[in-house]
């Protein structure tokens, strides 16, 4: 079960999408943590994230907070204003051509992707607090079972598919996960504040299974604002040993051919073998 839900923290957790419906960013307790108390009463809005000196999971809530939280976020928007107009004005562009990807973009309209990048670059990174790690892919490339793996225990739930388009946070003592559902490179996503969030995080993992093309449309996206992720090829252990190096070398050869510029890492890795492949290395690699 979810600890809480954390609306319109811009710093921390939450962002709103251009027709001011929020996006909803779900907290999950630490693994070991003792859920805080939150009065009954408190109101979702007054919730706010806890701070570095306390457990990570621990959930704050006061009237005083609140009033911080949208005074944060005032002076976003006042920083941001026209910035966040022009923005609007360009997915309402998009939206009225039907453009539903990064992709779609690129291919039909350069002039309106130019625009897009442009003012993505000149977003500001969210001041995401701690060690965040973000987590994109689709529901097959197995992120629940490596985020379990990651804490040593459960903390998601595996097996059920996606039913949800809100960012899970899963706090830990040494980092915070994000699992950001879906293809992430649809118009839909294309919001000041969620690029924002994109800038914000220390790491950027995009995982994979058997092909880079499932997301090969998101990593264009984060190469043109320049950001860049590691790739994760998980399930590696349902690859017959004597086919491994192939199955490699076709991975690498696909980064080559679509012309991916911002992978730093490919890791292949089995979430549910831990002990096998480069995960040990993909670790260290996110820890240190």
């Amino acid at each position: 079960m979810c600890e809480t839900l954390i609306l319109w923290s811009l710093n921390c957790e939450a962002y709103s999408n251009l027709n001011n419906t929020e996006i909803l960013f779900i907290v999950e307790p630490a693994p070991g943590a003792v859920p805080a108390t939150t009065p009954a009463t408190a109101p979702a809005t007054a919730l706010a994230t806890a701070r570095a000196a306390e457990y990570p999971a621990q959930i704050r809530g006061s009237s005083e907070e609140a009033q911080e939280l949208r005074r944060e976020l005032d002076k976003y928007r006042k920083r941001n204003e026209k910035l966040m107009v022009r923005f609007e004005e360009l997915m309402e562009t998009l939206k009225n051509k039907r453009i539903k990807n990064f992709e779609d973009l690129a291919a039909r309209d350069q002039e309106s992707k130019i625009a897009l990048v442009t003012l993505a670059k000149e977003a500001e990174a969210a001041p995401l607090v701690g060690l965040n790690i973000g987590f994109f892919g689709l529901t097959s490339t197995g992120k629940s079972t490596m985020l379990n793996s990651m804490f040593g225990k459960k903390v998601a739930e595996t097996g059920y598919g996606e039913t949800t388009t809100k960012i899970t946070k899963y706090a830990g003592n040494k980092f915070i996960l994000w699992d950001v559902p879906g293809r992430n490179d649809e118009v839909s996503y294309f919001t000041l504040e969620y690029i924002s969030f994109f800038k914000g995080l220390k790491h950027r993992l995009v995982l994979i299974q058997a092909t880079v093309k499932d997301m090969s449309s998101m990593m264009k996206l984060l190469d043109e604002i320049n950001l860049d992720y590691d790739i994760v090829v998980n399930k590696f252990d349902m690859v017959p040993t004597g086919e491994q190096e192939t199955f490699k070398n076709k991975i690498k050869n696909e980064i080559k051919d679509i012309g991916l510029k911002g992978g730093r890492n490919v890791y292949f890795i089995s979430a549910e073998n831990i002990e096998s492949f480069d995960w040990l290395t993909m670790i260290n690699h996110l820890t240190t």
